[in-house]
């Protein structure tokens, strides 16, 4: 039994279940729990019974694990006002919120409330709000041992690529040895590997999925002639009995004779006289069947025993067939080989997370790795709920069930389970609903008006059973709490709930049935929004606007029907999906042709098919004079050329925004009907193209992504998915799916009796997922079965979206040509309803109609209006005043910037300029200097000097470890390796001897006494570091300098701007030699041809030159903070050893500049870096 939920006398501890039925404040009612948590609230229910948590929780403790991206964003968002609300409320001591008000009464000390509720504010970008696979791939990262989960795998959002990979590795393994005859009947089933993974891929991904009948031993080969053997034997005993066929059915069977007999006996004929046999049978071979013949025979007629019958009955009823046994064995091998593909590739996938969480909790290391989880997360609530799989529900009931240490606290609406084609399964949800003893509900709707709430309680309690599943999933009639106002139309409350009945008798059939809703649909929009411009259509004191409406569809087909009718009558519309992409759109085949042609502007026929695109919008004649006008072509020619050079420079992105401004695409986009969508899906791609090119590897390989995500869009990848074309308040169209968890004031479900049988026997039975392949009836019809619940549902999300009004197409629909005067109404979700699952003519759906409105005053029926107004909408525009420019009057602060040691010694003023940040491996300070052309002989003065130069020779010491260049055994691949950095920088690999040597030369240079480079073991190359810099000046920072280092006081004055942010570097070596640290730089300067350019005051007047005082300064104060952090007895008196400049030319003779800054010198330049100075 379930019991009313009371937000703050719900216990919140152990596991229970939460029923949030559509529009009674779900999220509301998570924000208020987690706000509960936060406080450590929990008086004693009404029974008495404690309802806290053990101890506040803080919000990294509290995990909120839902399904999208998007949802999460909104949960987080919502949770986050709620806590700032409820802070507020403890400081004030009122609030206006009845919720809040109660917990103001029962919380006693405000003070420590709003203390706690503020440090929840300030930490809410670290709280636990995840999607499930977020949550799965954290729990592996943060527990990779107990996981067993690798600690270099890359995420990976679409595996299509992988999957096709798998596909066609299984086409090859599997048909490429195949005999002529298999090899034709798999081509006939399925003419590529992407055709044969489209029959698969929906199965890949279900962990729990089974495939039945299971599979023998036999190969396809044995398989295949197995099967042919069955055809073969008919065939072959059709030829030799035709005679005694003809005489025992003849005459012998009802209607057996005549013009179709003959035909009957000529194709059957004509397949079996066919000597290669095939899986397809004739249309006409089921008429011999012996089960037919029995039930057709004539009053007179023989009884028909000719052993062929038989064997024709059992050919037609189990038909020969390869395609169940090739669809078993691809998916099962498909599955291993991409698992093996991503293993071997460090890949893992959004189905790998859940399936390696899962693994992991049920391995021996399982139990430790949930207390570690228990321990991070205390508490779990899961929305939506309904939508979860076995795997999902079982990772959370492994953590949390039967527990009361601990809380998983599911939240949804089983009513509300739309997602069985992403894998959500509602017989999980049932059987977590059987697990869990404590179920509440929240029964009160806040969303619709009560007339509305009033018919749709009404119309769901027709049925017995209205969800198939009655009980798990039980109809609980809501109490209205809704808006007070209702749509009034000419002065007059309009129906909640308005049913056209379409009385075309005795049936219609599907295309009739959707043209006459959607003329009926755009006229009663236009008669509404007509009204509303003269004030007669209103909500409240508000006229109907277009943005209050929205057309809920089932697919896009239905919506671009309602889009182009209400087109014609002048009403502009948006169309919203969650599962189009914007890679099947025609804008998306035209870009791919464009792009051939900015690749390949000499293409005479590429060049021609990008012109002859929509997107250019040329005519015939236009398209006619490129071949008549050459100076015409010839400058198409170049303008397309030019958008290569601009692709190659900087980007598609770029390239294509280019050829919008050029062809001035936008306006004339904008000026045709579809423009905004047409214009938006351009740029979409366009941005679209440009994130997946820094993901390849050249312009070639962007245009073959394109061309293959075309071919097998990924409709489900968030980035692809179509974007709205308008912010304006326009009609909405919207698909079902696409509208749960939204409200609109006017709904009109116009096509609410298509639907679609169910046609592959996917179906659960006794926790088991099944798919029978071999199509049996009652696969079929427990198939059939869930897929009528499943409409079910989706009704009922979609008559829970209206808030004021909801408008209903119905029709006696029937499918096929027949002239039966029975309906398939029961077939669809609103008959099952309304006629009870009953079968019946369409007067049973006028009855049942008839009792509703009799049963609920705000129910009306009547025909749908289908008359066209005669003149088109004409939107209203209030005249806008002058737009007025706002002043800003404010003072932005510029000074905070990441800065570097090149950008203070050269800035003259703070900002964020390009090249200021370090950058490893480059010499800045070689970069003026002027290369010049080695001479004849070569030594390290005449290696060629510049910034290339430079940064090769940091390179060399970066890469090359210390100890093989100075062993002699590795002489020659050290050289080989020198050669190779040459050749790939561009210089004479010739060279490479020459500096071979001179390294063995500076690594064996006493830098101190008894201190060699080459002898040091204790070393990091390239260390990066962050300081972070309070705010300080060139003035403060040199008076500094020159108060402790004699070098800076020969130095010119630094000359930037007041500057606060972080300080970024990269030293060239730090080292470490009898227990001191020493920071080490190596520089390319050119100063001279001889050793006696790069000693004493030449090398001085370098280091100040270049600024080369504040650079080691900078450099030792960063590995004094290191090392403040790292050595636990650190003195920086005992622990700095000093700093070496390398001159690398001068060496080993000279070219070695060495100091030590004063240990007071790098504690007072610490603080003026913590602290700033003083103003």
């Amino acid at each position: 039994m379930s019991k009313t939920l009371e937000t703050l006398r719900f216990p919140l501890f152990g596991e229970r279940l939460i029923e949030a039925s559509a529009g009674t404040g779900k999220t509301y009612t998570i924000a208020g729990l987690y706000l509960r948590l936060l406080l450590g609230h929990g008086p004693a229910d009404d029974e008495g019974q404690p309802t806290a948590f053990a101890r506040p929780l803080n919000v990294t403790e509290i995990l909120v694990v839902t399904f999208t991206e998007a949802a999460t964003a909104e949960l987080r968002g919502r949770i986050r006002a709620r806590i700032h609300e409820a802070r507020l409320a403890f400081l004030r001591g009122q609030s206006s919120d009845a919720l809040l008000a109660q917990l103001l009464a029962e919380v006693p000390d405000h003070e420590q409330a709003a203390r706690l509720l503020l440090a929840a504010e300030r930490q809410m970008d670290e709280a636990a709000v995840f999607t499930i696979h977020g949550f799965c791939q954290r729990m592996l990262k943060s527990n990779a041992f107990e996981s067993g989960a690798l600690f270099e795998s890359e995420f990976v959002t679409d595996d299509g690529q992988l999957r096709l990979q798998a596909v066609s590795d299984y086409w090859r393994s599997d048909f490429y040895p195949v005999g002529e005859s298999l090899a034709r009947a798999l081509r006939a089933e399925w003419k590529s590997p992407s055709a044969l993974l489209s029959a698969i891929n929906g199965w890949l991904d279900n962990s729990e999925l089974e495939i039945l009948p299971a599979l023998d031993a036999a190969s396809l080969t044995e398989h295949h002639e197995r099967e042919m053997a069955r055809v073969a034997a008919v065939k072959a005993a059709w030829l030799a009995n035709l005679d005694a066929v003809r005489a025992q059915t003849e005459k012998q069977i009802s209607r057996y004779t005549g013009k179709n007999f003959e035909g009957w006996l000529e194709k059957i004929g004509q397949w079996a006289s066919d000597p290669q046999h095939g899986y397809a049978l004739p249309d006409p071979l089921g008429r011999f069947a012996l089960s037919v013949l029995r039930d057709a025979r004539a009053k007179n007629g023989k009884e028909p025993d000719l052993p062929l019958f038989s064997a024709i009955d059992d050919l037609v009823n189990r038909p020969p067939s390869i395609a169940e046994r090739v669809l078993q064995r691809a998916a099962h091998d498909v599955k291993q080989r991409m698992q093996q593909a991503k293993q071997d590739a460090y890949l893992l996938s959004f189905s790998d997370l859940l399936g390696d969480l899962d693994q992991a909790l049920d391995s021996p290391l399982g139990e430790r790795l949930k207390e570690r989880i228990r321990g991070s997360y205390r508490v779990a609530m899961i929305d939506e709920f309904q939508d979860t799989d076995p795997q999902q529900y079982r990772i959370f009931h492994a953590l949390y069930g039967g527990r009361s240490d601990t809380a998983l606290l599911m939240i949804g609406d089983p009513k509300q389970a739309i997602y069985g084609f992403r894998g959500a399964d509602i017989f999980t949800y049932i059987q977590a609903r059987r697990n869990v003893s404590d179920h509440y509900t929240l029964g009160r709707n806040w969303r619709s008006s009560q007339p509305l709430v009033t018919a749709v309680n009404a119309l769901f309690e027709r049925a017995r059973a209205p969800f198939i599943f009655d009980a798990d999933i039980p109809f609980l009639p809501v109490a209205a709490q809704g808006k007070a106002h209702t749509l009034q139309v000419e002065g007059q409350d309009a129906p909640a709930l308005c049913c056209w009945w379409l009385d075309e008798a005795p049936t219609v059939n599907r295309t009739t049935y959707q043209a006459r809703m959607a003329n009926a649909t755009a006229n009663e929009i236009h008669r509404l929004l007509t009204l509303a411009q003269a004030g007669q259509a209103m909500i409240g004191e508000t006229p109907v606007r277009p943005g209050d409406i929205a057309v809920l569809v089932r697919t896009g087909n239905e919506g671009r029907m309602i889009q182009q009718t209400l087109a014609r009558l002048g009403i502009a519309s948006v169309y919203l999906s969650n599962r189009e992409s914007v890679l099947e759109s025609t804008e998306a085949r035209e870009i791919l042709l464009i792009l051939q042609a900015c690749l390949q502007p000499g293409d005479e026929r590429a060049l021609r098919s990008a012109l002859a695109t929509a997107l250019f919008d040329l005519d015939a004649r236009a398209l006619d004079e490129f071949s008549s006008d050459e100076t015409l072509w010839e400058a198409t020619v170049q303008e397309f050329q030019e958008y290569r050079r601009l692709w190659l420079r900087h980007g598609v992105l770029a390239m294509l925004r280019a050829l919008l401004h050029r062809r001035q695409l936008a306006s004339r986009l904008l000026g045709a009907a579809w423009g905004e969508r047409r214009l938006t899906n351009y740029l979409h791609l366009a941005e679209l193209l440009e994130q997946t090119a820094s993901e390849l590897d050249g312009e070639f390989a962007l245009l073959r992504w394109l061309g293959e995500a075309i071919a097998k869009p990924a409709g489900q990848a968030e980035e692809q998915v179509l974007r709205l074309e308008s912010e304006r308040k326009l009609v909405q169209i919207v698909t079902i799916h696409k509208s749960k968890g939204l409200e609109y004031p006017l709904v009109f479900l116009p096509f609410i009796c298509n639907y679609r049988k169910n046609e592959t026997p996917l179906y659960h039975d006794n926790g088991r997922t099944l798919l029978d392949l071999s199509y049996s009836e009652d696969a079929l019809e427990q198939a059939e079965r869930e897929r009528l619940a499943e409409d079910l549902r989706l009704l009922y999300v979609a008559l829970t979206r209206g808030v004021y009004a909801t408008w209903l197409g119905l029709a006696p629909l029937r499918a096929g040509n027949g002239k039966s005067a029975i309906t398939d109404l029961h077939q669809t979700a609103i008959g099952y309803l309304l006629q009870q699952g009953v079968e019946g003519e369409s007067e049973a759906m006028k009855q049942a109609l008839d009792q509703l409105v009799a049963s609920v005053p705000a129910v009306t029926v009547g025909a749908p209006p289908l008359q066209r107004p005669e003149d088109p909408y004409i939107e209203s525009t209030d005249e806008p005043g002058e737009p007025q420019v706002r002043q800003f009057a404010g003072q932005i602060e510029r000074d905070w910037w990441v800065s570097s040691y090149s950008a203070l010694a050269t800035s003259h003023g703070g900002g964020h300029e390009r090249g200021v940040l370090a950058t490893p491996g480059f010499d800045a300070d070689a970069a003026g200097e002027q290369g010049s052309a080695p001479e004849n002989e070569r030594t390290i003065f005449t290696f060629p000097r510049g910034a290339r130069p430079g940064t090769l020779l940091h390179t060399l010491f970066e890469e090359l470890a210390f100890a093989d260049v100075l062993n002699p055994a590795c002489d020659e691949p050290v050289t080989q390796r020198i050669a190779t950095l040459l050749g790939q920088a561009g210089f004479e690999t010739e060279w490479a001897a020459l500096l071979a040597g001179h390294m063995r030369g500076v690594l064996t240079t006493e830098l101190l006494p008894g201190l060699r480079l080459g002898d040091v073991s204790r070393m990091q190359a390239e260390l990066e570091f962050f300081l972070p810099m309070e705010r300080i000046s060139a003035a403060s920072l040199d008076a500094l300098r020159h108060q402790y280092d004699p070098l800076s006081r020969q130095a010119r004055p630094l000359s930037f701007q007041r500057v606060q942010g972080m300080l970024k570097g990269f030293i060239d070596l730090v080292f470490e030699w009898q227990g001191r640290w020493y920071v080490l730089d190596y520089k390319s300067n050119w100063l001279g041809a001889s050793a006696a350019d790069y000693q004493g005051a030449a090398l001085e007047q370098a280091m100040v030159d270049h600024h080369y005082d504040l650079q080691y300064q900078l450099y030792t104060l960063a590995l004094h903070r290191l090392l403040a952090q790292r050595l636990p007895d650190y003195d920086p008196a005992r622990h700095l050893g000093g700093i070496f400049y390398l001159f690398l030319r001068g060496m080993p003779q000279a070219g070695v500049y060495h100091c030590c800054p004063d240990a007071g010198f790098v504690a007072a330049l610490d603080h003026l870096f913590a602290k700033g100075e003083t103003r």
